[in-house]
């Protein structure tokens, strides 16, 4: 290559349709590891869905995409390498996207689309090139998984030795089934929503034509020393008021004490998630609305660039005016809130903690609402003036109120992904900021009192669709750890590759009620056995004992034996006269659970 070619440089702004279209791309070996976690797939998919709705009107056709605006979503650089693009930076988001374009092209076929609305979305996945085909993403350890995920493979597990990046791809495949949000899973919308994903998103695409140059570029883009992260310049404006040398050097030693903390025992981006749930719960009023044309309010600005949003609402919104005001922000509020945040992070993340009573925060970490919500909710009542205790007894006010929550509005077969719920928690984030705890146990006793008498006019457990078996597995590990007898810790209760792990089954099959009821029981039996009912969970290293079982009264009797319906307390299955009477036992006394687990005493 001559060195005009190798020195060249080209930068062009394409959507992502144009990026994955019949290109290779590929990873060098030592920055292969994919490592976006929840935090970061949940922000893609609530800032994509907002971009879109924010353009969507209700009627709008297929053609419309093309008259909404776009949406910039960041740099990748690449390098022109024997007949392949290496990724040099941006393979995180490529990957991710990969990710969604696959969970889309499944949930085409789910919903049931006409073929004329189907996209075909393997071009976008699949190359076929040099006389070769191969995908996209092409990295060999990865192929076998995302060959899985794009069959639709509903039993994919995360082994124990599986790569890094492996068990990332299946852990955010799932938390992709769990926020993709509702409102785009219509089918009138989804279509709309596909176009605009792969010609309306846009990244700009920086090629270069030899690694040096590539990764040149790479450390200019990324060095720490010339590009401050948002972190690094809310401190620099809050420090620049501050005229006093020895205060600006004390604070200065404070605010990287504390930081250097979080990171250590949180995580590398744990700065940012604190400070932006900090200034969510305590001073944000407002957020954007879902109209065209709608600007980002508070929630949006200190989530996307919090730095700026103090600098330009700090007198009116924080009430930051003099040096001293300043000052205490940092040695005071700063100090506190983030000493706050780390105790939260504890909190949700060990099984056992001798400074809550109560294992709420634990438990329902494992299923919950978007931390972005939920962060600032736990900070918003929390005062500098409580007690040690009254920090804690609400803590546990918030934890147990989102436990309840969430299952309440999920046993519904209601939404909990962001889009669907954020007004709501920023209501409520404001509603409960600073507020007493007498006052706070009344306002969540208010609020779930509405959502209890919602659930009750329709608890019947066999009536309960929700295409949401990662919820099943969920519900039934709260019920057996609600009913132990023994301690357990609850993570032994959720789905691992380990043998002695849990896993979630179909009680019986049709084929199973046409044995005992013979056609006619079709009908009737298909609300239990796709129902919340019609599961249970059994350990992963007896299912092909269970499997093998062809009689329908021996699999009850088989997981009865084994502790699998402990809800029923032992009940020999000759008892029951008819499968509908042992269904509507299992629903008479799962109600039960449901009413001591979540509801309002």
């Amino acid at each position: 290559m001559s060195n005009h070619i190798a020195n060249k440089i080209e930068a062009k702004d394409k959507n992502l349709g144009k990026i994955l279209n019949d290109e290779r791309f590929k990873i060098d070996v030592f920055q292969r590891d994919y490592r976006w976690q929840r935090k970061h797939i949940e922000e893609l998919i609530s800032d994509l869905s907002i971009s879109f709705l924010s353009n969507y009107k209700e009627g709008d056709k297929l053609d419309k995409y093309d008259n909404y605006d776009s949406y910039y979503l960041g740099p990748i650089v690449i390098c022109e390498d024997t007949g392949s693009l290496s990724i040099v930076d941006g393979q995180q988001r490529l990957t991710s996207l990969t990710i969604l374009l696959i969970y889309l092209q499944n949930l085409q076929k789910e919903l049931g689309l006409f073929e004329a609305e189907i996209k075909d979305l393997n071009k976008y996945l699949y190359v076929n090139k040099a006389g070769r085909t191969s995908l996209i993403l092409d990295i060999p350890e990865r192929e076998d998984v995302f060959e899985l995920l794009i069959r639709g493979d509903r039993h994919l597990y995360v082994e124990d030795n599986d790569n890094e990046s492996v068990k990332n791809i299946i852990q955010r495949f799932e938390d992709i089934q769990k926020l993709f949000p509702d409102e785009l899973k219509r089918k009138e919308v989804l279509p709309i929503f596909i176009e605009w994903l792969l010609f309306k998103v846009v990244l700009v695409e920086i090629k270069a034509f030899s690694m040096k140059n590539a990764y040149t570029i790479f450390e200019t883009m990324n060095d720490r020393g010339l590009n401050l992260n948002p972190t690094e310049m809310l401190k620099g404006f809050l420090l620049s008021k501050v005229s006093n040398n020895e205060k600006s050097f004390d604070l200065n030693e404070l605010w990287k004490e504390k930081i250097g903390l979080l990171k250590r025992e949180v995580g590398n981006e744990s700065d940012l998630e604190f400070i932006r749930a900090w200034l969510r719960g305590k001073y944000a009023d407002s957020i954007r609305q879902t109209k065209q044309g709608a600007t980002n309010e508070d929630f949006e600005l200190i989530g996307s660039q919090f730095h700026s949003w103090v600098r330009n609402n700090g007198e009116e919104k924080i009430g930051l005016t003099t040096e001293e005001d300043y000052f205490f922000f940092i040695q005071s509020d700063f100090d506190f809130y983030s000493d706050l945040f780390l105790k939260l992070y504890q909190y949700r993340n060990e099984s056992f903690n001798e400074e809550v009573k109560n294992d709420s925060f634990y438990v329902s970490n494992f299923y919950s609402i978007a931390d972005s919500l939920s962060l600032p909710l736990y900070i918003s009542p929390v005062s500098k003036v409580d007690s040690k205790e009254e920090v804690d007894t609400k803590l546990e006010a918030v934890a147990d109120f989102l436990d309840k929550y969430v299952n309440l509005r999920l046993l519904q077969g209601r939404s909990i992904t962001q889009s669907t719920i954020r007004y709501y928690f920023y209501e409520l984030i404001k509603t409960i900021r600073h507020k007493s705890l007498n006052e706070l146990n009344l306002i969540f006793q208010t609020e779930l009192t509405k959502l209890q008498h919602d659930f009750l006019e329709r608890a019947s457990l066999k009536l309960i669709y929700m295409d949401n078996s990662g919820y099943y597995h969920y519900f039934y590990a709260r019920i057996m750890y609600h009913l132990r007898n023994e301690p357990v810790d609850f993570r032994d209760l959720m789905r691992s590759r380990r043998q002695s792990s849990f896993i979630l089954v179909r009680i019986l099959s049709m084929e199973d009620v046409i044995k005992l009821e013979g056609e006619e029981g079709v009908e009737v039996y298909d609300f239990y056995i796709n129902s919340v009912v019609g599961y249970c969970l059994i350990r992963r290293f007896e299912w092909f004992e269970f499997h093998n079982i062809h009689d329908p009264l021996d699999k009850l009797r088989f997981l009865s034996s084994k502790g699998y319906l402990p809800e029923l307390n032992g009940v020999k299955m000759e008892s029951f006269n008819s499968l509908v009477d042992f269904f509507d036992a299992r629903s008479i006394t799962l109600l039960n659970n449901i009413e001591s687990i979540w509801m309002v005493k």
